[in-house]
């Protein structure tokens, strides 16, 4: 029976690529999973807006009248580069760790392989964490800006910046909590404006106190439509995200208030939909893709070093460095975020 290196990256790789993806709704529900690519530039066709017109009616025996084709652009965008890592120490394996049998523990090596299976995990929970606030910034604000960190730390300014140009962006002329409120109004106004873009919605993601703010609304809670209906997905699926299925408004689309929050690069918790702001979009045409470019990684010592070239979304790397006894987990995956219609969903801030 051949040796098998259950550390070899191959091996590792293999192992990623069956794991279950960690559920995230934003990612999940808004976002198309657009593939791979080869290039480490991420090609897209652009557009903004999508209209269609009527047939036109032609008299017999004359043929017919061609039409023009929708207008789009071809964009490039670069692929951001994602790099966790945690290192295994021989302090880290020397001892006892959490949850671990107090009588008949583990050998060193048995911590150091449960170690880094366990930090294999985590690595792809924060990269999954990362792919859902890209999805978010764009969502939110119609613009992916990434800052990133080299050997002095994290950049004082953003150098990646893609700007899709989105400004679906829409507040009322009268706040919500306050008298005179046009809940109903605005709610079908936006939806309207969102699908003369070519976009569609089916669901209303709402921030923290604003559904309070709507019940509170007299006029408003007459059109409400509060009957049960069975989330099956949300319910299981996204279990201790913070959401909750509200109600249907009068014109059949979903209401969920999302209060989840999650911990920014400053380490403050932020909740995923701001208080006071609303996303209209659609979870059937998702509006926005995510795609990944390859990752390419130096592998080898010394003379047998060379470049290799992985086209996979996510890939471990193994790094060991015998004059400080450590062995370094690392999980690099390139993805990028871009629209499929700018126009295509909408953000409103109500108070």
């Amino acid at each position: 029976m051949p040796n098998l290196n259950l550390f070899d990256t191959m091996t590792m790789l293999k192992a990623v690529e069956i794991m279950k993806p960690i559920p995230r709704f934003l990612g999940d529900m808004f976002c198309q999973d657009d593939g791979i690519s080869d290039d480490d530039r991420c090609f897209y066709d652009y557009r903004k807006g999508s209209q269609t017109g009527l047939a036109p009616f032609v008299s017999p025996g004359t043929g017919g009248v061609s039409v023009g084709r929708e207008p789009f652009e071809m964009r490039m965008v670069q692929f951001a580069r994602l790099a966790p890592q945690r290192d295994v120490t021989l302090n880290d394996i020397s001892v006892r760790t959490f949850g671990e049998n107090p009588i008949g523990g583990l050998t060193p090596a048995e911590r150091s392989r449960r170690k880094i299976a366990e930090d294999l995990k985590y690595l792809r929970t924060i990269v999954q964490n990362r792919r859902n606030w890209m999805a978010r910034e764009v969502l939110l604000k119609g613009k992916l800006e990434i800052l990133r960190y080299t050997n002095e730390g994290m950049e004082k300014a953003a150098s990646m910046l893609a700007d899709f140009g989105f400004e679906n962006f829409y507040t009322p002329a009268t706040k919500w909590d306050q008298a005179g409120a046009r809940i109903e109004y605005d709610i079908e106004k936006f939806i309207e404006l969102i699908t003369d873009e070519g976009g569609d919605v089916d669901t209303i993601l709402m921030g923290p106190g604003v559904f309070d703010t709507m019940t509170d609304n007299e006029k408003y809670c007459k059109s409400l439509d509060m009957k049960n209906a069975e989330l099956g997905e949300l319910r299981t699926r996204y279990a201790g995200q913070g959401l909750l299925f509200r109600g249907w408004s009068r014109n059949g689309v979903q209401m969920i208030t999302d209060t989840a929050k999650f911990i920014n690069d400053k380490g403050e918790k932020e909740y995923e939909i701001p208080e006071g702001t609303i996303l209209f979009a659609s979870t059937a045409k998702k509006p926005i893709k995510i795609k990944h470019g390859p990752v390419t990684k130096v592998v080898g010592r010394d003379e047998t070093s060379k470049h290799e070239t992985y086209v996979k979304k996510e890939v471990p790397f193994r790094i060991g460095d015998s004059n400080s006894d450590t062995i370094t987990n690392r999980l690099v995956s390139c993805p990028t975020i871009i629209p499929v219609n700018v126009g295509g969903w909408g953000v409103m801030k109500v108070f």
